[in-house]
């Protein structure tokens, strides 16, 4: 069912990939998990979706891979509506690695897990390993006889990962990927989703609410309230606009706040949004006082 409201004209509409036009969805107990949802996603970017627990993020992202179906409105993706005649062919393209690891794991050892996806394309046996073998290698996981039940939680997050890069999808969306691991492997997690952009060519669509994690590795930043985005834009002007993300229930990210204590005006496409770009501000300043 399509809405009477269109999503707002973009410059760039016809390079769009995905397009989320207008969408509306209802639980069964008639919850509304999104409302006149509008998204869109380009070629080779890696967007943010952030939004605390409740917002709708999850909600939006089933709807990118044809998990869930709007009842008003419509998802595009390819140029090609979402329906239930196509969601097969649609998930061809958009991988979907949900927040909870354990939920994609359940094969024997994990080279099993991560060939069953390209198996269940129609792919041979040699060929489906082939793909298995390359998606492990991608995301550094290398011991393919272990037994998936018996992995850390940082192993399991790559192994679904894995199963998903396996196969070969046009976009990748990911649903709060580092929640629950320690510091090094969330930095290997946002190595990865950076390398599938950059080296793969792959758009990455993460839902988080990590603003520290969408300064360091997002192009574009989409701010998620109540079932819709109330605000999108460059890192560099959505993360550092305080009375935005307050009213959203989110804080600025750690660099952000931090180069506020500095009192240092810089135009806003060299505001810091990693530690180092910090320190190298830091620094300048310090050099300064003593000069």
């Amino acid at each position: 069912m399509e809405s009477e409201a269109q999503c707002k004209e973009c410059p760039d509409e016809g390079k769009a990939i995905v397009h989320v036009d207008c969408v509306t969805h209802k639980y069964p107990d008639g919850t509304e998990g999104i409302h006149n949802m509008c998204f869109r996603v380009f070629p080779q970017e890696i967007v943010a979706l952030c939004g605390p627990n409740g917002a709708g993020k999850s909600t939006l992202i089933e709807h990118i891979n044809g998990l869930m179906l709007p009842d008003v409105g419509r998802v595009k993706v390819f140029n090609k509506n979402i329906d239930r005649s196509n969601v097969a062919e649609i998930r061809k393209v958009v991988g979907l690695v949900f927040q909870d690891a354990d939920s994609q794991l359940f094969s024997p050892t994990v080279i099993d897990d991560v060939m069953f996806g390209p198996l269940n394309l129609g792919f041979s046996p040699a060929e489906a390993r082939k793909r298995a073998e390359r998606a492990l290698d991608i995301v550094g996981m290398k011991d393919i006889g272990k037994i998936p039940h018996y992995l850390s939680g940082g192993q399991k997050r790559l192994v679904a990962i894995a199963g998903v890069i396996a196969m070969e999808p046009k976009i990748l969306v990911v649903d709060e990927p580092t929640g629950d691991l320690d510091p090094s492997n969330s930095r290997r997690i946002e190595e990865i989703l950076r390398s599938l952009r950059d080296e793969h060519g792959i758009s990455v669509v993460i839902a988080l609410h990590d603003m520290d994690m969408a300064a360091r590795l997002a192009d574009r930043v989409c701010i998620v309230k109540n079932g819709s985005i109330i605000a999108e834009g460059p890192p560099r002007e959505i993360l550092y606009n305080e009375e935005l993300l307050t009213s959203a229930g989110l804080l600025p990210p750690t660099v952000a706040r931090m180069f506020g204590e500095l009192d240092i005006d810089v135009p806003t496409d060299r505001r810091p949004l990693t530690i180092e770009q910090l320190m190298a501000f830091v620094t300048a300043k310090g050099t300064k006082k003593k000069a």
